[in-house]
């Protein structure tokens, strides 16, 4: 018997009136209310309905979380931004500080004589230094930043709310996803390496001998390989954030878990996480070509020779021209990077909730929550993981 089709009556004659129909018992169970039309659609309590999704529901439910949540979201992650670009421009303030007589040396074309070799060693070591703190800085930026757009679906996927304090108290998980970053790039990194020493070492061999042969017209086909391999040990690892969030786990159970959910899915979260790396690269584009145009002269610069360079109104006023342009820019660049971190964070969660839908039921568990109205944390862990 088909479910929601009449059944037989008494007797076991069809057509007759069972429990719960016109002129039948009230007891038994009512018909359902959509008898032989199509089932009711599934619960929605966020941006998502609560069933596997198709790429719609995915980035129908990124711009939702976006329109929805832009406290949590760009809020926190330009504090997070803030506090990089102070910290960024202290310590290049302080760099050039320690160092400007030497630098000022440098650029004086009138100073008696270039700075010596020690002191120029000197400036680059000092700037070496800055550059890799701001690199670890960025590093850091970017796992907070993914810890905030995470924690802001898990709570848009159930319709709660994500205050801009609850966003921001997160944040401090951001060890933990640091942590799956450095350890996931390594392991992407060292399998990568050593196929790209093993290809670079056999053509020395080659060219040593001096009979390449067929293997020159190879060598792009072989770092495609490499590229390839780099790729698909990423796609693997991608939800490793995710599952930190969500689940509580720590950087290596995080990774293992990715991979077990990339398992069998491995195309379509290729082509989901990439679509919108490409609608965060084609917004930045844009924005690039926009700005672009305000920091190019539309005219030819006239030097009085009277005066100089530095003498010269027209080009005092080229160079604050300049300086705005590269102002705006860095701002209108900042902005960029937020708006592309959100989108693909954002993208890699739903990913990771899918196919938790789809693998695990997730939606059933997620279900029972919103009817109990219960506040928890964290969705549901998978069976036999830790909460």
């Amino acid at each position: 018997m088909t479910y929601g089709q009449p059944g037989p009556g008494p007797g076991g004659q069809g057509g007759g009136q069972g429990p719960g129909q016109p002129g039948g018992p009230a007891w038994g169970p009512p018909p359902p209310p959509w008898g032989w039309g199509w089932p009711p659609p599934a619960p929605k309590p966020g941006v998502i309905p609560l069933r596997p999704l198709q790429a719609g529901d995915i980035f129908g439910g990124v711009f939702a979380t976006m329109r929805r949540y832009p406290g949590g979201l760009f809020g926190v992650a330009g504090v997070i931004y803030g506090v990089y670009a102070a910290v960024g421009a202290g310590v290049l303030f302080a760099g050039w500080y320690t160092q400007r007589q030497t630098i000022d040396r440098l650029f004086d074309s009138n100073a008696d004589g270039l700075p010596s070799s020690s002191e120029l060693t000197a400036v680059v070591v000092s700037f070496g230094l800055i550059w890799g703190t701001l690199m670890v800085l960025a590093l850091v930026v970017n796992a907070a930043v993914a810890v905030a757009c995470t924690t802001v679906t898990r709570e848009a996927v159930l319709g709660r709310p994500a205050r801009f304090g609850q966003v921001l108290r997160s944040v401090k998980r951001f060890p933990t996803v640091l942590g799956i970053q450095l350890l996931g790039g390594l392991i992407v990194a060292i399998p990568v390496a050593l196929m790209v020493l093993f290809l670079v070492l056999t053509m020395v061999a080659l060219l040593s001998r001096g009979d390449v042969g067929p293997w020159l017209v190879l060598m792009p086909f072989l770092f495609l390989g490499v590229a390839a391999l780099a790729v698909w040990l990423g796609i693997r690892l991608a939800l490793a954030t995710p599952a930190a969030v969500f689940e509580g786990q720590g950087p290596v159970g995080a990774l293992r878990r990715s991979v077990r959910l990339v398992r069998d899915n491995w195309w379509r979260t290729f082509g989901l996480l990439l679509l919108a790396g490409l609608m965060a690269m084609g917004l930045s584009l844009a924005l690039q070509i926009l700005t672009g145009a305000f920091q190019s002269p539309t005219a030819p610069i006239v030097v009085d020779t009277d005066t100089g360079w530095f003498g010269s109104a027209e080009v005092r006023a080229f160079f604050a021209d300049i300086l705005l342009a590269s102002v705006i820019g860095l701002l209108v660049g900042s902005v960029v990077q937020i708006v592309g971190m959100t989108l693909t964070h954002l993208t890699a969660a739903l990913v990771y909730v899918d196919l938790r839908i789809r693998k695990e039921g997730l939606a059933d568990a997620l279900i029972g929550e919103v009817g109990q109205g219960a506040p928890g944390p964290q969705a549901p862990p998978a069976p036999g993981q830790g909460g």
